[in-house]
């Protein structure tokens, strides 16, 4: 919240606003990735089908909601 007031009030200036989003955007794919290479999938095969298909789920879900944002919001471009 204060990183948020200090960019708002131009404490900070747009060019650090815009490197900060982008390291924070490249350090979220980091862990995203980092959490898939501890998944074991001799692991999901012990928890048996439905939490995998819960999984495929979800996955879809949230790719249908991102592209209909940016369907709507018109974000590609």
């Amino acid at each position: 919240m204060a990183l948020v007031f200090l960019a708002t009030t131009g404490v900070i200036n747009p060019s650090m606003a815009a490197l900060a989003g982008d390291t924070s955007r490249a350090l979220l794919v980091c862990a995203i990735a980092a959490a898939g290479v501890k998944t074991s999938f001799a692991d999901l095969a012990k928890l048996g089908w439905q939490p995998v298909v819960m999984l495929l789920g979800e996955t879809l879900f949230i790719a249908a909601v991102v592209l209909a944002a940016v369907l709507v919001l018109r974000l590609d471009a």
